[in-house]
């Protein structure tokens, strides 16, 4: 399962989707439904993969049904967490 911020508050315009699992395959795949560059997935300094959304991807990303958004960025990690 995908999850979302709607957008971070430290960089407006952006948003980051997560993986439940960590799992990269689902993350590239969706990278490239939404249509965003191949640069938008990282991986954190804790080895967290994630994508790095902004403008048609991010709008794209927003609006689709297998993902779970969340308001906030702080509401996307405590669901991540429990």
């Amino acid at each position: 399962m995908l999850v979302m911020d709607r957008e971070n508050i430290y960089a407006p315009g952006w948003s980051h989707v997560l993986s439940t699992t960590n799992n990269l395959a689902e993350l590239d795949a969706f990278r490239i439904r939404v249509g965003a560059p191949a640069a938008a997935l990282h991986v954190s300094n804790r080895g967290v993969p994630h994508l790095d959304l902004k403008l048609e991807a991010r709008d794209y990303a927003l609006v689709s049904p297998d993902v779970l958004v969340f308001a906030r960025t702080a509401e996307m990690l405590r669901y991540l967490r429990r």
